[in-house]
């Protein structure tokens, strides 16, 4: 539904610009946007008032960093700016305005903001306000239809054809002075509890004596990692894909400069995908990695994927990786923990930062209303392709309460 912004806070020489801006016809393309902090507002409340100008003082240094002409940026009353995105068309835009608000509300709020981000689209300028129409901020990019046919509707991950789930693939991993090393690749779907549906598909591997493995054979499974998605990109380009795909890469493959430029120039064809399809899940963060490292390439990487989702296995990395970057959820993996009695702990310590968490590869015994009512969001199948697991002791549903 549309709905009317006020120019409260425009001088009348910012009010010229946008006249031009809109008689250019960026509006009329799509490619201005209205962004709002108005969560950061009835977060501090009464505090509003008094933390206002620092506040805006942060956001627009931020937006002239990621905006730079010929974009062009005002803010237009209390709590909304308006971005005119010249150098983009209306998606890229779109993303691009996605990003830096989602930034902006994190660092603010402290927390992950997915779910707080309101982006609206501009459609004109009508007397003292401008009318706008809300948007998915995190919308796929629209296909374009064909001359000789009728685009294929968008496909959600129950009717894709052939089917996602339980596709394999297994890679050699070749490396100078190393032995080879085999790489299982498995497609598992991930069920959402609160709707009981697949919310996502992820990409699950496993490696023998993963613990093991040199910082070069590290890397080449993450080059393999990304061999394997790709395709799927292109499958997800042809048929309309609306879903997330969750992709495993190494934090000590990211954290290090020539090994992730190497990775993002891998998939650079498909970039615009990644960030709209992918969550990057940054596995092997532990509590020894030094402090603001973890923020840090998180950081870095966010640009270039739909979300990230860190892995967790102790409760020293699950508090430090938090309190670094608004990750948008937590995986915990049952078959890496060191003991399973550790699991309750853990969820108990991811949900103070984050409202998503992942359970993958559970203990047996453990029913879904135990898990919800844990705190645990998804959950995934255990894969096929794993090794069997020794005997575990089972996880009591009592020891997964809340404290």
């Amino acid at each position: 539904m549309p709905s009317t912004v006020p120019l409260t806070h425009l001088a009348s020489s910012r009010r010229d610009q946008l006249d031009r801006v809109i008689e250019a016809g960026l509006a009329a393309q799509g490619r201005v946007f209205a962004l709002s902090l108005e969560p950061v507002r009835q977060s501090l409340g009464d505090r509003w008032e008094v933390k206002r100008d620092h506040i805006w003082d942060v956001a627009e240094r931020t937006l002239e960093r990621r905006l730079p002409p010929p974009d062009v940026l005002m803010r237009v009353d209390d709590t909304t700016f308006v971005a005119a995105v010249a150098s983009q068309d209306a998606y890229d835009g779109q993303v691009l305005c996605a990003d830096i608000l989602r930034g902006l509300l994190s660092f603010f709020l402290g927390r992950n903001a997915d779910d707080d981000v309101v982006l609206k689209r501009v459609a004109s300028l009508d007397g003292g306000g401008l009318q706008c129409v809300q948007i998915d901020p995190f919308a796929p990019r629209p296909l374009k239809p064909s001359q000789d046919s009728p685009p294929a509707p968008a496909r959600g991950p129950e009717d894709w054809t052939p089917p996602l789930a339980g596709r394999r693939h297994t890679a050699s991993i070749q490396t100078a002075s190393h032995a080879p090393v085999e790489v299982a690749f498995e497609i598992v779907p991930v069920w959402r509890l609160d709707t009981d549906s697949i919310g996502a598909f992820r990409i699950a591997r496993h490696v023998a004596d993963a613990e093991a493995l040199t910082s070069a054979q590290v890397e080449a499974v993450d080059r393999a990692t990304i061999e394997f998605l790709l395709p799927l990109l292109d499958e997800y380009r042809q048929e309309g894909g609306v879903f997330a795909l969750i992709a495993p890469l190494s934090f000590s493959t990211l954290a290090l400069v020539r090994p992730r430029l190497a990775l993002i120039h891998q998939w650079a064809s498909v970039a615009d995908l990644m960030r709209q399809a992918v969550i990057l899940e940054m596995q092997d963060v532990d509590a020894g990695v030094p402090t603001g490292r973890t923020g840090e390439t998180a950081a870095m990487m966010a640009p270039f994927f739909r979300g990230l989702m860190v892995g967790i296995d102790d409760i020293g990395a699950v508090a430090k990786a938090l309190s670094e970057h608004p990750f948008s959820g937590v995986v915990i993996d049952g078959d890496r923990l060191s003991v399973t009695a550790l699991l309750g702990r853990l969820i108990r310590a991811a949900r103070k930062a984050t409202r998503n968490i992942l359970l993958v590869n559970g203990p047996s015994g453990l029913d879904e209303d135990s898990l919800r009512g844990a705190g645990v969001t998804h959950v995934a199948a255990r894969e096929a392709s794993c090794t069997p697991v020794p005997e575990a002791d089972p996880v009591r549903p009592d020891a997964l309460a809340p404290a």
